[in-house]
């Protein structure tokens, strides 16, 4: 089919998304589905064999469990009517006896039709909703207090597509057990969103007050923040369950080997005292006595691009970001050494020598710049 006969199907499927339209290269057109006109739902099939004039079209339309056949010798058309005004003016040429008959949305025919609740819907201020060209997908963004989240569903199955929640929160699974409409499903998102806003809230400060590093960038998916606790050392926070923050959080410290040894009693003490009245970002704070974490250099004048510093560059790959958000983090057990690699690259890196080896997630090897003996774990960095 050629791109005009695709422009016109998607501009009749837009005008009436119930519809299914299939132009044919004979020129002839068929359309099935649902419409709503004036209020009133109609399940149909009607076939043109010369799109879009209405000669010789024939129209079945849904009567309780039956179809009547309607054509123009039966229905009063105007002479310069198309197709799409058969379709908007269905109502006013349909006999008298048979619209009386049918009351507006009628419940027991139509209930969950997922394109009477689209239009039910889609005119509240609580969030957005996008239908795509095929009417195949329907998103959701926008909502009230929560403007970063979204929830794309197929339609008309009404299965999740995509959704801005983290992975582990099994959203699909959650939909088919308990929403059964579209009003039902964006009822159990919202309260989602609702329970979820401690999880999110904790990471906000950091995500605005600290450097964070990776995952670059954050989203609203993401469970874990990397970030500068002092030069050379990091603190990696996970929350295991975003619906229990606090008691699935994980803290990891990672840097030279001596430095994060002192580091891992002042965390492990921090735990004891931990103020459940305060975020997260405030407990660290006290917990290692700061009154900020560090932030970039360029916080105080113009920012600089830190693909082009050299300084951060990884000193095995030469590449300060890769694909995969990885930037250069670990650091050498030798105070006077520069090294800065991925964690990746140094790990590839001790598989390459004869002594490197690893124990209870710990790696050991070589510097690879000044040959010192050099201990990490790559685990709390490529576990993500």
């Amino acid at each position: 089919m050629d791109t005009g006969n695709s422009d016109v199907e998607r501009a009749l499927v837009r005008k009436y998304p119930g519809l299914t339209v299939e132009l044919k290269p004979s020129g002839s057109c068929s359309i099935s589905g649902v419409i709503c006109n004036k209020g009133i739902w109609r399940s149909l099939k009607l076939y043109l064999p010369h799109y879009p004039v209405l000669h010789g079209f024939v129209l079945y339309v849904q009567f309780g469990v039956e179809y009547k056949i309607f054509s123009p010798d039966n229905l009063k058309l105007q002479d310069d009517w198309m197709l799409e005004d058969l379709l908007d003016n269905l109502e006013k040429i349909l006999p008298a006896k048979e619209t009386e008959s049918i009351s507006k949305k009628p419940k027991t025919t139509y209930q969950g039709n997922i394109y009477s609740d689209i239009l039910d819907l889609r005119k509240s201020k609580e969030y957005r909703m996008q239908i795509d060209d095929d009417c195949s997908v329907l998103r959701l963004s926008e909502f009230n207090e929560h403007e970063r989240h979204y929830l794309e569903l197929e339609i008309p199955s009404l299965r999740v597509r995509d959704h801005s929640l983290p992975e582990c929160v099994s959203l699909g699974e959650m939909l088919t057990k308990s929403a059964r409409t579209l009003e039902e499903v964006i009822n159990l998102f919202r309260k989602l969103l609702e329970d979820l806003r401690p999880f999110y809230d904790n990471f906000m400060d950091i995500d605005e007050l600290c450097h964070v590093l990776q995952p670059s960038p954050a989203t609203t998916k993401h469970k874990s923040r990397v970030f500068p606790l002092k030069d050379r050392v990091y603190l990696k926070l996970t929350i295991g369950d975003p619906f229990a923050c606090i008691a699935s959080m994980a803290l990891q410290i990672i840097g030279p080997t001596d430095e994060v040894a002192q580091l891992r009693q002042v965390l492990s003490e921090g735990l004891g005292n931990w103020d459940s009245e305060v975020d997260i970002h405030k407990n660290l704070l006290r917990m290692f006595d700061l009154c900020f974490f560090p932030m970039p250099d360029w916080c105080d004048g113009p920012k600089q691009d830190e693909e082009d510093n050299e300084e951060l560059r990884c000193n095995i790959c030469f590449s300060y970001r890769l694909d995969s958000g990885e930037v250069p983090l670990v650091s050498c057990d030798n105070p006077k050494c520069v090294l800065r690699c991925h964690a990746g690259c140094l790990k590839e890196w001790f598989q390459t020598q004869m002594e490197g080896k690893t124990f209870l997630e710990v790696s050991f090897g070589l510097c690879p710049f000044c040959k010192a003996k050099l201990s990490t774990s790559f685990a709390a960095l490529l576990d993500e």
